[in-house]
């Protein structure tokens, strides 16, 4: 095999031999570049496939503990002012809900980390949504556990918070 190959670039010449090689380098680098994109895609539609799995648990879940869904996938605008001038921006919830005539904005989660309010942008995201969405209250439905969890902000300035246990 070595004397083949030896005998090949000896009796090529230099331009032949770059060429090949370049053209070598060119198809191993078109095949990299497809195999990174597949795994892009295959990512892609997994997490596709996971979503809407943990969406159809969170629905049955809400369902079962007798809350009416609204609608899916609602927006609500949102107003902020920054020096003296509005700016606006749309917010999107997973879920407006009802439950004995009172009304929820609900985010699914689907997983240990993202569904507790210790994770920052968990909690950010209930936040607003309860500044702008201005309904009776917002549920942080964790699909994969199997539990609605009811989320109040409180003001830190608040004393007494055994008055606002079972407030909802």
């Amino acid at each position: 095999m070595l004397q083949w190959l030896d005998a090949l670039v000896h009796r090529t010449s230099p331009m032949v031999f770059v060429l090949c090689l370049i053209l070598f380098l060119a198809v191993g680098l078109l095949l990299g570049l497809a195999a990174a994109r597949r795994k892009v895609v295959v990512g892609a539609a997994t997490s596709r496939k996971l979503g809407r799995r943990g969406r159809d648990k969170a629905l049955k879940l809400l369902k079962r503990y007798g809350f009416e869904l609204l609608d899916e996938e609602v927006t609500a605008p949102g107003v902020v002012q920054v020096d003296n001038r509005l700016e606006e921006y749309t917010v999107r919830a997973d879920a407006l809900v009802r439950r004995k005539r009172r009304t929820y904005v609900a985010e699914f989660k689907n997983g240990p980390a993202s569904s507790s309010v210790h994770n920052r942008a968990t909690r950010r995201q209930l936040l607003e949504y309860s500044c702008v969405f201005g309904t009776d209250g917002v549920l942080l439905v964790d699909a994969a556990g199997g539990r609605i969890h009811y989320v109040r902000f409180v003001s830190a300035a608040k004393k007494d918070r055994k008055a606002l246990v079972g407030s909802f």
